[in-house]
């Protein structure tokens, strides 16, 4: 008897990464949040008047929201990047500097690229 070949078919519910480990529904949508909460902290300093923000708001909320969709991407055994680790901790040094040692420094163009940096990684690879 001739052996019928099997087809594989991808699952709407998942897709494949990179690595060819499948990503279910739930983890794209959270790092889709995560990216657009991003997208939208960097927003908001384009909305508010200038000068209304303290420097340190968006490297603050960039290491929160980063460090901590990687924490619940974790939390949830999912595959989580170094990079985001790598971008998470750039954030919170950034803040730290901005705090503690030179509060006049404006770091909105280093948090734009760390931004940058994390969703294009994420669509290029498939992971954040």
């Amino acid at each position: 008897m001739a052996r019928r070949k099997s087809t594989t078919r991808r699952s709407s519910t998942s897709t494949r990464t990179t690595r060819g480990r499948r990503k279910s529904d739930a983890e794209l949508r959270v790092e889709q949040f995560t990216w657009a909460l991003l997208v939208v902290t960097f927003a908001i300093t384009q909305v508010v008047p200038a000068g209304t923000l303290p420097n340190w708001f968006v490297p603050l909320a960039g290491a929160f929201i980063i460090l901590g969709s990687g924490w619940y991407q974790y939390s949830r055994r999912w595959r989580v990047s170094p990079f985001t680790w790598i971008a998470g901790s750039v954030m919170a040094l950034l803040t730290y500097y901005v705090w503690q040692v030179n509060p006049a420094a404006n770091m909105l163009g280093a948090a734009l690229l760390v931004f940058a940096g994390v969703i294009l990684f994420g669509v290029m690879t498939g992971e954040t």
